[in-house]
């Protein structure tokens, strides 16, 4: 019998570095790249980190893949973000595409909220 593991993680994030590569023409054009990364937190004890790369492929949309490194494997995630020029990005969900370690057979999802370019809090809906 396969009995499977759920899991409610919530953690905060604090931006620990954001690159812009512009691929194309001035401004904001397809192909430009944003590269994330963050620190993770766990009840505001150090929890890991976090990396992601979001290719913009429409004028107002990007679509991002990224990993949690946690202390017991990484899980890995990806969405398809449209925001408008100028606006922060609202409240989003992202699909948890696999993992490693611990997470090595996770689905699910995740819920990002309060993000800004300093950090926010997501909270991971494991399946493992």
């Amino acid at each position: 019998m396969d009995i499977k593991r759920k899991e409610v993680l919530s953690l905060t994030s604090t931006g620990t570095g954001t690159t812009v590569v512009d691929n194309g023409t001035p401004g904001r054009g397809v192909g430009d790249q944003i590269i994330i990364t963050a620190k993770l937190f766990r009840r505001g004890v150090s929890y890991g980190t976090e990396g992601a790369v979001c290719t913009r492929v429409a004028a107002q949309t990007t679509h991002c893949t990224g990993t949690f490194s946690l202390p017991r494997g990484q899980v890995t995630w990806q969405h398809l973000q449209t925001t408008p020029v100028g606006a922060p990005p609202s409240d989003f969900d992202l699909a948890i595409t696999g993992g490693t370690g611990a997470y090595a057979t996770a689905r699910g999802h995740a819920h990002v909220a309060s993000i800004s370019e300093s950090g926010g809090a997501l909270t991971l809906y494991l399946v493992h």
